[in-house]
């Protein structure tokens, strides 16, 4: 019986060791909050910094603003860690910015247009919030954050789908906001090809001298939906892209014809990263610029 006891004893502080030792967490980042004036609410982001390597001094950093930080912070910090093995460059800390109200905030004007371009009855406009939010993160959002970060006064903003397409919108009405603009599939569809018919007008006074643009399109077709997003797709990139060009933007334009929109914002990100940050490692090179 004694055997028994001694047995029994052993079983349960070895079954309540398990979970004691699994308690440590798992910190890749801080939460904060921060309350905007500029848009009358409170407003969550996720900071990650990359961690010194041991013999290495602290270094100041160029700052990647991430937006629909809730879906993709882990994902891009993930990628940064991997990244993080080479020493051709350093990725940039990520500030990854919460959504509160997806719609008003990325889009440039507000709309009742759907996808396929039609408004039906019922249909209420929304959106275009995108002039306040660009300054909510340049005006009250980088001074929290420069405040906190060694930061070297570089900025990268990217996006996916709505936001993808408030990047793009902050590269053209606001070209010094950013200095490198990472878009994935942004929703030209939006207001009926709202922003390409915005380019047409005012690309040609814009002078991009300095800045870089990755951009990229899932072209998957989607056969259950009638859109217009692939024609504006290829109306961006066969005359919106050499237009920005001439007016000296430097262009990494991508389709990824396996995705769908839905799944293209992670290799979207992670090409795109890799591409601007690595590309005398995997032999790209930004175009007018030299490996």
């Amino acid at each position: 019986m004694r055997s028994l006891h001694i047995l029994f004893i052993l079983v349960v502080v070895t079954w309540l060791g398990f979970p004691l030792r699994a308690q440590e967490a798992i910190s890749i980042g801080t939460r904060h909050t921060l309350f905007s004036h500029v848009l009358n609410e409170a407003r969550e982001y996720w900071v990650y910094v990359p961690a010194t390597r041991p013999g290495e001094k602290e270094e100041s950093y160029p700052v990647l603003y991430l937006l629909d930080g809730d879906s993709f912070f882990h994902s891009v910090v993930g990628f940064t860690r991997l990244f993080s093995t080479s020493k051709v460059s350093s990725l940039p800390p990520v500030v990854a910015v919460l959504n509160t109200n997806r719609t008003r905030d990325f889009t440039p004007t507000c709309s009742a247009a759907r996808r396929d371009g039609t408004v039906r009855p019922g249909d209420k406009p929304e959106g275009g919030g995108a002039g306040q939010f660009c300054r909510f993160l340049t005006e009250e959002l980088r001074l929290a954050v420069e405040q906190d970060l060694p930061v070297n006064g570089q900025h990268l903003l990217a996006g996916h789908s709505y936001a993808g397409l408030f990047t793009l919108h902050v590269l053209l009405n606001y070209p010094g906001a950013f200095d490198t603009y990472i878009a994935i599939d942004p929703s030209l569809w939006w207001d009926k090809g709202y922003f390409q018919k915005q380019v047409e007008r005012q690309v040609d006074k814009v002078d991009f001298s300095g800045k870089q643009l990755y951009v990229a399109f899932a072209t998957q077709p989607r056969l259950d939906r009638k859109l217009i997003h692939f024609p504006l797709t290829d109306d961006f990139i066969g005359s919106a892209v050499p237009r920005m060009e001439k007016r000296h933007l430097r262009v990494v334009s991508k389709k990824f014809p396996e995705e769908t929109h839905g799944t293209v914002a992670l290799p979207g990100f992670y090409d795109g990263l890799k591409t601007l940050f690595f590309r005398s490692a995997v032999g790209i090179s930004l175009p007018n610029e030299p490996l």
